[in-house]
C-alpha cells in the first residue's frame, strides 16, 4: 500500500514540475491516475495478487477480494478502458488546451 501510494505522489509531482518547465513550449503535461479498472488480465491480476498477498486488508480468496475491492468503489463497479480512453481523447483535445499540470482521477468516487 505504501509503495503505491508513493508512486503516485511521485507520478503527481513529476506531472506538474514538467508541466511547468515545458508550458512556454506550449506542452501540456497531464496525467491520470485510474483505479480499479476491467474486466480483463490487469483486474484479474489485481485481484489474485491482492489475494496471495495475505493483506490484513483483503481476504485471500480471490472472489471475495473482488467483492471487497468493488466495494471500496463508492459507485460500486470497476471502470472500462473506454472510460480511461474517453478521458486521455478529451486531454488530446483542443477542449483541453488551457489544462495542464493536472492529475485526473479516474477512480468510481473513491478516496
Amino acid at each position: 500500500m505504501a509503495a503505491d501510494s508513493a508512486s503516485k505522489a511521485t507520478v503527481i509531482a513529476l506531472t506538474k514540475s514538467a508541466a511547468t518547465d515545458l508550458a512556454p513550449h506550449v506542452i501540456r503535461v497531464n496525467a491520470i491516475s485510474a483505479a480499479f479498472i476491467g474486466p480483463g488480465r490487469m483486474w484479474d491480476n489485481q485481484v489474485a495478487q491482492q489475494a496471495s498477498a495475505g493483506s490484513q486488508y483483503y481476504s485471500d480468496d480471490p472472489a471475495e477480494v473482488a467483492a471487497q475491492m468493488i466495494g471500496m468503489v463508492p459507485l460500486r463497479r470497476y471502470g472500462s478502458t473506454a472510460e480511461v480512453a474517453s478521458v486521455v481523447s478529451f486531454l488530446m483535445s483542443a477542449d483541453a488546451s488551457y489544462l495542464t499540470a493536472q492529475n485526473i482521477e479516474i477512480n468510481g468516487g473513491s478516496i
